[in-house]
C-alpha cells in the first residue's frame, strides 16, 4: 500500500492505495504518529482506492480512532468498495468508527455513516 496526504475543509485526508495488509502496519502507525505530531485533529482515512483489506489491519483503525480521540481529535473511514466495506462491517468496526460511502459524505454529511444504514448498530447515530 502507498498513501497520499492532503488537507481539505479542515480535514486531513489520508488516501490509501492498493492492498492494505499486515506488512503495512508500521507505516500506518508511523503516519498516525506524524499526523498527531503535526497537530492534525480531523482525519479521514480514504480506503476508496484499496482493493484488499487484510482482516488483521482492522484493529489498526480502532487504535488510530482511540489515539486521536484521546487527544481531542476524530478519525473517519471512507470505503465504497464492497469487499473492503464488507470486511469493515464484518469486523463491526463500523459500530465504533464513523464509516462513509464517499469522501463528500464524510466531510459534508456526518450523519450518513454506514451504522445508520444497518439497524441495531451503534456508532454515529444520534
Amino acid at each position: 500500500m502507498y498513501y497520499e496526504q492532503r488537507d481539505r475543509n479542515g480535514f486531513t485526508i489520508l488516501e490509501c492505495y492498493g492492498r492494505f495488509d499486515e506488512g503495512d502496519t508500521n507505516q500506518f502507525l508511523q503516519t498516525v504518529e506524524e499526523l498527531h505530531g503535526q497537530g492534525k485533529q480531523e482525519i479521514i482515512v480514504n480506503l476508496t482506492p484499496v482493493y484488499f483489506l487484510d482482516p488483521k489491519i482492522v484493529n489498526l483503525f480502532l487504535f488510530a480512532y482511540e489515539f486521536f480521540g484521546s487527544h481531542g481529535g476524530r478519525l473517519y473511514l471512507v470505503s465504497p468498495l464492497s469487499s473492503v466495506k464488507n470486511e469493515l462491517i464484518r469486523s463491526k468496526i463500523t459500530e465504533t468508527i464513523p464509516t462513509f460511502e464517499t469522501l463528500y459524505d464524510a466531510i459534508h454529511r456526518p450523519h450518513s455513516a454506514y451504522s445508520e444504514c444497518f439497524p441495531g448498530l451503534a456508532g454515529t447515530k444520534k
